[in-house]
């Protein structure tokens, strides 16, 4: 076999090299070419995933429908009665308050009362100790006895000295002396009685009770105080005063009137009292007094209506409400009356308009209101049965904003 010389081998190696290399897989190539492709389909999804999200994020907020609370118009048949007149005030009471208090000093030893607990005629308000006062009444009764004694004797005395004045054996001035000290025993007989009485009297004063039925609406006094006329008191009360009832049989509310409005009103008009910490409950009640003066600084004249059957749970003195007097000439052969949800009106100076929900939108529409009653306010034009407004509109609403219904 012929050997190769080391000249042709080094000859030949070059060209064995550019064959090699033509044989090679340019895998650099491919695998640029492959990431590229992955690369573009990555930025694809993620562009893919943030316009899903966007829209979401339209549809949950700008693109989606403002959501409303709403109610429809109703049509009431009959008659009812509409409002001719509202005023603001206060719940008081007939008697307005009564001050409860004692006559006699003393430590109170039991005052089972709180402010604002209802009590009943006769029920214990507070009890002051009364045992020196009952040690008085026992000395008042042991000088009944001794003046009663005394009156006895007496009387014994001038008998005997009558008898002895008609046998001539004593004078006339012996018996005027005897029938006068008689007369001065049963004077001071009936002092004693007097003095019992007097002490009984203070031994009751240690019990003070309600002399009406009410709620209590504030204590001048704490158990362990002592009552004296140099005591600190509370603001409000006397030296004595010990509570401050209200009188819960004839709850009123109290209404100033503008002069321009009172002959809208009268004696027996009746009317609805609507507490303002709870403005869905209403009380019906009559008017039943007119004060006989106006009062000139505010140009009003002070009525007050009796409330017919009042909620002592939420009615309580001194709360603010709201009285709407009703006509009362109201009848039964009255037609239909449209009525729409008192929060849906809204009123600008002379012009009333409510939002309704047609189609999906929403479009404000102008009426003509009338009285407002109970279950809402009167539509005398504008409104049909069956129309869908929006409840207590929110601020920026436009005719033509798509809103969906969300019933109340």
């Amino acid at each position: 076999m012929a050997l190769k010389s080391p000249e042709g081998g080094s000859a030949s190696e070059p060209g064995r090299i550019r064959d090699l290399e033509a044989l090679r897989i340019r895998r650099d190539a491919t695998v640029r070419a492959r990431f590229g492709w992955l690369r573009a389909a990555l930025i694809a999804l993620i562009l893919a995933a943030v316009g899903v999200v966007g829209y979401e994020i339209y549809a949950r907020t700008l693109g989606r429908p403002l959501e409303v609370e709403t109610a429809y118009v109703t049509v009431e048949r009959g008659s009812q009665p509409g409002t001719v007149l509202t005023g603001s005030g206060y719940v008081v009471t007939r008697h307005k308050y009564i001050t409860i208090g004692t006559k006699i000093l003393g430590q109170i030893i039991e005052e089972p009362i709180e402010e604002g607990q209802h009590v009943k005629r006769g029920d214990l308000l507070a009890r002051i100790d009364d045992r020196d006062y009952r040690a008085q009444l026992r000395q008042a009764i042991a000088d009944r006895e001794l003046a009663a004694a005394n009156v006895k004797l007496k009387q014994a005395q001038a008998a005997r000295l009558l008898a002895l004045y008609k046998t001539g054996v004593e004078s006339r001035d012996s018996l005027d002396v005897a029938e006068n000290a008689l007369a001065v025993a049963r004077a001071e007989l009936a002092r004693a009685e007097a003095a019992i009485d007097y002490a009984r009297f203070n031994v009751s004063q240690c019990y003070i009770t309600s002399p009406i039925n009410g709620i209590v609406l504030q204590k001048f006094r704490e158990l362990g105080d002592t009552i004296n006329y140099g005591g600190d008191i509370q603001a409000g009360g006397g030296a004595t005063d010990i509570v401050q009832l209200a009188d819960t049989d004839d709850m009123r509310a109290e209404v100033d009137i503008n002069e321009g409005d009172i002959s809208k009103v009268a004696i027996g008009t009746p009317a609805r009292v609507i507490p303002d910490a709870y403005p869905d409950r209403s009380f019906d009640a009559t008017l039943v007094k007119i004060y006989p003066e106006a009062d000139r600084q505010k140009g009003a004249v002070k009525v007050e209506v009796s409330i017919h059957k009042p909620d002592l749970r939420i009615i309580k003195p001194e709360m603010s409400a709201r009285v709407n007097f009703l006509d009362s000439a109201a009848s039964a052969d009255h037609g239909p009356i449209v009525l729409v949800a008192k929060k849906a009106v809204i009123s600008e100076g002379q012009t009333s308009y409510v939002w309704t929900v047609r189609d999906g939108k929403a479009e404000r529409i102008a009426i003509q209101r009338g009285g407002e009653l109970e279950q809402g306010i009167e539509v005398r034009q504008g409104l049909s049965d069956g129309d869908l407004v929006i409840v207590d509109p929110p601020p920026g609403l436009t005719s033509g904003q798509r809103v969906t219904s969300r019933p109340g």
